[in-house]
C-alpha cells in the first residue's frame, strides 16, 4: 500500500477538509489539531505520508491523518509504555572492559545494564523535549505536530510559522530552510554536544517570548522530565534482570 502526502490531491478546499478533521476527531478535537491541519492544507507537500489504498480519496487521507495526530498525542512519552530494547548485549564488550579496568562480576553487570538503561533514556529524550516544549509554548500560540504529522517540522503557530527542534547540535536536521509560500523553517537545538552547554535563550528568542518569567530553561525541563518519569516509570524500559530493577521507588523519593 503506497504512502502518499496530501499534495497528491488537487483542488484542496480548506474549509471542507477542516470539517472532515473536526468530524473525525469528534470530542477529541483540539486547538492544536486544527492549527496543524490548517498548515498542512496550506503546504500539503509538508504533510506526513499516509497509506492510501486504490479508490481512497482526500477525505480518507484527512481521516487517517487526524487519527495519526491524535494517536501521537495520546502516546506522548509521559503517557506511553516504552518497548523493550530490541538488541541483545554483546559479550565481547565485557572482554574489552575487563582488559581495561579492575572489576568484579557485579561491576560488569552494573556497567552493562547501566549502558542499556542509558540507551533507553536516550531513545526517548527527544520525545520528552518535544512534549515539554509543547506544554510550555501552547500558551504562546505554538502547537506540536503530534504523531510526526508534518514532514521535518515539529511545531507551528497560529500565524503559520514553522519550527524544527533537535535535542543536540549533532542530530540530523532537515536541509529545508523555507517552504513553498516563503515561510522560513526555524531550526533550534537544545544542547551543544562538544561543550554540554544549552541553547534555551535561542529558543525563547525564536518563538518570541518577551516575558522573562515565561522563558523555557534547562532546570524547568529537568523538573518536567523527573515528574513525567516518576508518574509513568514505564516510559523508560528497565529490564527485570537489571541490578537497578526494583529500586525505582527509592530513586524517585530522592532529591
Amino acid at each position: 500500500m503506497p504512502r502518499k502526502p496530501l499534495s497528491i490531491f488537487d483542488n484542496l478546499n480548506k474549509e471542507e477538509l477542516l470539517e472532515i478533521v473536526r468530524n473525525e476527531a469528534g470530542d477529541r478535537v483540539s486547538d492544536s489539531l486544527i492549527v496543524v491541519a490548517n498548515r498542512i492544507i496550506d503546504i500539503p507537500e509538508y504533510s506526513c505520508t499516509i497509506n492510501i489504498r486504490a479508490g481512497e480519496d482526500v477525505s480518507d487521507f484527512m481521516k487517517k491523518w487526524t487519527n495519526k495526530f491524535i494517536n501521537g498525542y495520546n502516546n506522548r512519552p509521559s503517557q506511553r509504555t516504552s518497548n523493550p530494547i530490541g538488541t541483545q548485549h554483546d559479550p565481547i564488550l565485557d572482554e574489552i572492559i575487563s582488559a581495561r579496568i579492575h572489576h568484579t562480576t557485579d561491576d560488569l553487570e552494573s556497567i552493562k545494564y547501566g549502558h542499556r538503561l542509558s540507551m533507553s533514556a536516550e531513545n526517548i529524550a527527544g520525545a520528552f523535549l518535544e512534549e515539554y516544549i509543547a506544554e510550555e509554548l501552547i500558551s504562546q500560540g505554538w502547537h506540536c505536530c503530534w504523531g510526526e504529522t508534518m514532514k521535518s517540522i515539529d511545531f507551528c503557530n497560529v500565524d503559520g510559522q514553522l519550527l524544527q527542534v533537535k535535542n543536540s547540535d549533532n542530530s540530523e536536521n532537515s536541509s529545508s530552510k523555507t517552504v513553498r509560500d516563503g515561510t522560513p523553517i526555524k531550526h533550534w537545538f537544545r544542547r551543544f554536544s562538544r561543550t554540554g552547554g544549552t541553547n534555551w535563550n535561542a529558543l525563547n528568542e525564536l518563538v518570541g517570548i518577551d516575558n522573562e518569567e515565561d522563558n523555557l530553561n534547562e532546570e524547568s525541563f529537568k523538573a518536567f522530565v523527573r515528574e513525567a518519569v516518576s508518574n509513568n516509570p514505564g516510559s523508560i524500559f528497565l529490564e527485570e534482570e537489571s541490578p537497578f530493577y526494583g529500586n525505582e521507588e527509592d530513586s524517585n523519593n530522592e532529591s
